[in-house]
């Protein structure tokens, strides 16, 4: 390698929206202590999985950060006495993997720096404040007259956004707030396109998009400068949240939720749909609205962030629209943006699914609207444009007023469009592919889930059968027995009742059964007329039979006269 050569590092830009799946695998003692095992998969394949070893503290430390949110999570408790007991390490960890699943379903926590470097330290223990502090005192550096005072600690959801108080000698009044935004995944300008865009929204002006008073750029990101609101955005007035708190301690669990008037809901969505029909006409790329990028100002409401598409940052609603195919265009993801917009306006709180299954109650008109949008069925056949909806019924009958200095203005190099073309285009084109990945392991999990339960299905059968033979030969085994027991217990009930009837005077009593009466006792031995006993009878054997035929054939004329005295 020559002296003055820099070995290029290929930067890794990954898409923060990306779900993320973990899975406590198992436990282990090290150095007395116990480590659990999880299992951590991003996206929708298992090529993208690694493994992470945390202590009960550690969870313990993000529960901590955690309970500014106001979320309720359930956190197995601590436990001095016993914790090395195996039982109880394993009662833990089913606790703990609960803990984490619902961490992962909660779209605001899963999007904090503390979950991702808990589950990806690798990605995301760097110093993104210090090092974003860096490029926009770089990024001023030329600037005149501008410089940074200080942070503003988490404003926004976005790990790779950070917000800082800038002054400007020539506006010393004004309350100006920079954002700078790292590059990502869909930025596909170059550099010399990216400054002369950037030069182009720095002059845009339209009457429902806030304007830019700073915008730059470098190779890493960009810089963009807006006058400050003190009544925040919209999503703080739905709220009724502080402007200037964490997002966390804001958006997690707000108190208390204060939906618009069925009038300023036409209203404002009247005047976002005109800013989006004019992004899109001017071929500039957006997909990010939510309320937190609408500034309400006297009925007039403001987009802010419309440098995002450009810059190729992922959209917060990318995890919904990526499971709908249908949804594959930039002027779909408005659209469907726009929805989720005006639901959260219409009912105060967020729409935290991909569809909406049962619309609360509300006026017909706005009802319809949000079904054309946000149902099933849409989402499956297809969501209408734009210029559909500026046509609804619901909108129609909304007033714009203009004031004489409301102007739209948006001039691009024809070169720069024709490449910002290319690169909407290759935006789509990921947008499809990463759709197709997770169709086909949609598939791949129901064909395997019907192949677990075909297997299940068979071993259910099995058993079924193995019982049923156990059944049938425990039958077999009874009725033999009852069998055997009926044929033995005859002979002896004879043979019992046959030396009753010899050797007692009485039978043995048998209740509810007729018995047959004895027969008579045999005569008492026969005397001689001497008075001597007559000799003996012969001995009785145990056949009855012969005993009776030896009294019956008794011949008294065979004995022997005596004499009397």
């Amino acid at each position: 390698m020559a002296i003055f050569e820099q070995q290029t590092v290929k930067k890794v830009v990954l898409d923060d929206t990306e779900p993320l799946s973990c899975v406590i695998e198992n436990w282990r003692n090290v150095n007395g202590h116990t480590e659990f095992v999880i299992r951590v998969q991003r996206g929708p394949f298992s090529d993208k999985t690694w493994r992470v070893y945390k202590r009960y503290n550690d969870f313990y430390k993000l529960h901590t950060y955690f309970q500014t949110s106001g979320i309720s999570l359930q956190l197995p408790p601590k436990k001095l006495i016993g914790n090395m007991d195996p039982e109880f390490i394993t009662e833990r960890q089913q606790g703990l993997q609960k803990y984490l699943n619902s961490i992962l379903m909660n779209p605001i926590l899963v999007s904090s720096l503390p979950a991702r470097s808990f589950v990806d330290p690798a990605n995301y223990c760097q110093p993104f404040g210090e090092l974003a502090l860096q490029h926009v005192s770089l990024a001023l550096r030329g600037e005149v007259g501008w410089e940074v005072v200080g942070p503003l600690e988490e404003m926004g959801w976005r790990l790779r956004k950070h917000y800082y108080h800038i002054k400007c000698k020539s506006q010393p009044k004004d309350d100006l707030i920079g954002g700078w935004t790292d590059y990502g995944p869909d930025k596909y300008l170059d550099d010399k396109d990216m400054h002369a865009l950037f030069k182009s929204l720095n002059q845009i002006q339209h009457p429902f998009i806030h304007s830019i008073e700073l915008c730059l750029c470098t190779d890493t990101g960009g810089l963009v400068v807006r006058t400050n609101h003190k009544n925040g955005s919209l999503r703080d007035l739905l709220c009724g949240a502080k402007p200037r708190q964490s997002f966390l301690k804001k958006y997690g669990n707000p108190k208390g939720h204060k939906p618009l008037e069925v009038s300023q809901v036409a209203l404002y969505g009247r005047q976002i749909l005109e800013a989006l029909k004019f992004l899109m006409d001017k071929g500039l790329p957006y997909g990010h609205l939510h309320t937190g990028n609408v500034i309400v100002e006297n009925d007039r409401v403001k987009l802010l962030d419309i440098e995002n598409g450009v810059l190729g940052v992922p959209s917060f609603y990318r995890p919904y629209f990526m499971q709908h195919r249908k949804i594959n265009t930039l002027q779909a993801i408005d659209v469907y943006c726009f929805g989720h917009t005006l639901y959260e306006m219409t009912f105060g709180a967020p729409l935290h699914e991909s569809v909406a299954e049962n619309i609360p109650s509300c006026p017909a008109l706005l009802k319809s609207l949000l079904e054309s949008i946000l149902s099933a069925e849409a989402c499956k056949s297809g969501l209408p444009t734009i210029e559909s909806l500026l046509s609804h019924k619901f909108f129609t009958s909304v007033t714009i007023t203009l004031l004489p200095d409301d102007k739209a203005h948006l001039k691009i190099p024809n070169s720069t469009k024709e490449h910002l073309k290319v690169a909407v285009t290759q935006m789509e084109e990921r947008l499809r592919e990463e759709q197709k990945m997770v169709r086909s392991q949609k598939r791949l999990v129901k064909v395997q889930e019907m192949m677990s339960s075909e297997e299940e299905k068979k071993k259910q059968r099995h058993k079924l059968k193995h019982e049923q033979r156990q059944l049938a030969k425990e039958q077999m085994r009874q009725k033999s027995k009852s069998e055997k027991d009926d044929n033995g217990d005859r002979p002896d009930s004879v043979n019992s009742s046959t030396a009753t009837s010899i050797g007692t005077a009485t039978p043995p009593s048998m209740t509810g059964c007729k018995v047959p009466s004895p027969p008579p006792p045999p005569p008492p031995p026969p005397t001689m007329s001497n008075g001597n006993a007559a000799p003996p009878l012969p001995e009785m054997t145990k056949d009855r039979s012969a005993l009776l035929g030896a009294i019956c054939s008794f011949n008294k004329t065979s004995l022997r006269k005596t004499k009397v005295n």
